[in-house]
C-alpha cells in the first residue's frame, strides 16, 4: 500500500535575502515524479539553501519564484532506471544490456551515463522524459542526473565519521546507498510499496555491507517517506536521522519535512 496516497498540498519557503531575478546566484535542483515534484535553490557563494517550493504532479516546475538565470540546474526525474558499472567492465553498445540484466526487461527511452569519479564507474539510467521536456522549456540547459549517483554521492559527503545508510524512499521503490571510512560499501535499489518492505530491505542492505543496525547511521529521505517508515526504522535502528537536517531550512509551512525532497537537496553533492 502507498504510505503517502493523499494529494500533496503546494508549500514553499523563502530566505529574507533569496532575489530570484539576480542571475548566476543560484544553483537550482529539481525532482519529479510518481505525483510529486520540488525544487531547492542554494545560494552558490554562500553555499546554504535559499529558497524550496513543492507541489502535486510536476507544477513545482510552474512555480513563479524559480530563479530567473541560475548558475547551474539538475533535475532527477522519477521513476528512474538505472545501476552502476565498473568503467573497465563497459564495452561500447552494452550499456541497454546492463540495464536489462539489472531490471529484468528493456526500459523505454535512451539510455544515459553519469561518471561517479568517485568510484571508478558509470552510472547508466534512463529517466521519465515527459518530466524531462517539462524543465528543459524552463530552462533549456538543465542537466540530469541519476537518483543513484546523487545517493552516493550524499553517502560519501556523510561518511567521514562513520558508517552511514542514506535511503531514499519513492511511492514503489527503496534506493540505498552506504558508505564508511573505506569508500562505498553498497549501492542498490529494491522494490519497496509498505513500511515492512522499507525496513526489510534497510535491514539487508546493512547486512551486506558488512554492518549491524546498531553499528551505522541511518539517514532516511524521499518523496514518499511517511511517518509509519520513520516510526519502524526506528524499533531497529538506534541511530536514525532526518537525511536533510532541520536546521538546514528551519521549521516549514503545513508540516512538510525537508527530507521529504532529499533528491533535490543532496543534487549540490554532484555540482562542481
Amino acid at each position: 500500500m502507498n504510505m503517502v496516497a493523499e494529494r500533496l498540498a503546494p508549500g514553499s519557503h523563502r530566505s529574507k535575502d533569496y532575489r530570484p531575478e539576480v542571475g548566476r546566484m543560484y544553483h537550482v535542483a529539481l525532482v519529479l515524479g510518481q505525483g510529486v515534484s520540488a525544487w531547492v535553490a542554494h545560494d552558490m557563494d554562500s553555499g546554504r539553501v535559499a529558497a524550496m517550493h513543492w507541489a502535486p504532479d510536476a507544477d513545482a516546475v510552474r512555480s513563479t519564484d524559480l530563479p530567473s538565470h541560475p548558475r547551474s540546474v539538475t533535475y532527477v526525474t522519477l521513476p528512474e532506471w538505472s545501476t552502476l558499472v565498473p568503467d573497465g567492465a563497459l564495452e561500447p553498445g552494452s550499456a541497454l544490456d546492463h540495464l536489462t540484466l539489472v531490471h529484468g526487461r528493456s526500459p523505454v527511452g535512451s539510455v544515459r551515463e553519469e561518471s561517479v569519479g568517485t568510484l571508478g564507474a558509470q552510472c547508466l539510467y534512463v529517466s521519465d522524459l515527459t518530466h524531462e521536456r517539462l524543465i528543459l522549456e524552463r530552462y533549456p540547459m538543465a542537466r540530469s542526473l541519476p537518483l543513484q549517483a546523487v545517493l552516493v554521492n550524499g553517502a560519501l559527503s556523510r561518511a567521514r565519521l562513520g558508517a552511514v545508510l542514506l535511503m531514499h524512499r519513492g511511492a514503489d521503490r527503496l534506493d540505498v546507498a552506504i558508505a564508511g571510512g573505506q569508500g562505498l560499501l553498497l549501492s542498490s535499489s529494491y522494490p519497496a510499496r509498505t513500511p515492512e518492505d522499507v525496513l526489510y530491505f534497510c535491514l539487508m542492505a546493512t547486512e551486506r555491507a558488512g554492518l549491524r543496525p546498531d553499528g551505522i547511521v541511518l539517514l532516511s529521505g524521499g518523496t514518499h517517506l511517511a511517518k509509519v517508515d520513520r516510526d519502524l526504522l526506528n524499533t531497529y535502528f538506534a541511530d536514525h536521522a532526518a537525511a536533510v537536517p532541520a536546521m538546514a531550512v528551519g521549521a516549514l509551512p503545513g508540516g512538510m519535512e525537508a527530507e521529504r525532497w532529499s533528491a533535490a537537496f543532496d543534487q549540490i553533492t554532484c555540482v562542481s
